[in-house]
């Protein structure tokens, strides 16, 4: 058997010793997920890719203040009421479980901007029966 001082490993980025997660040895290179992170962050910075660390809320209201664009609701596409950029959810007509492909999930024409309550009273729903659904209640 293994006795604990043959399974240490060094860590990459602080140096420390530490003890692999089960069945990990090979694979693990950090002590710690924050290790792991600030490797991440490095190589990105070497590789000269920066995020921004601002929310989409900002986002959008800096374009739309750059734009001159004072009203800056938009309807929901199911029950129609007012949003706002903060209280918004980007909705999929086909739900994303039921798509192949990452391509399939970012088409553009499968989007929609919904209210968190329809959002979530869709779910996987087929869209025409939503609707269907939707309207039929509102009348």
């Amino acid at each position: 058997m293994f006795s604990k001082s043959s399974i240490k490993k060094t860590c990459e980025y602080c140096n420390k010793e530490y003890i692999p997660a089960l069945y990990q040895f090979k694979r693990q290179k950090y002590c710690s997920l924050k290790c792991k992170w600030k490797t991440r962050v490095l190589r990105e910075k070497e590789l000269g890719i920066f995020k921004g660390g601002y929310n989409r809320e900002t986002h959008i209201r800096l374009w739309l203040d750059a734009k001159a664009i004072t009203d800056i609701s938009a309807p929901c596409h199911y029950c129609g009421i007012a949003l706002y950029p903060e209280k918004f959810v980007i909705e999929h007509k086909i739900p994303r479980v039921k798509l192949k492909t990452k391509a399939m999930t970012q088409d553009i024409t499968n989007l929609v901007i919904s209210c968190h309550n329809c959002n979530s009273e869709k779910s996987t729903t087929d869209y025409n029966d939503f609707i269907k659904r939707k309207h039929g209640r509102n009348k």
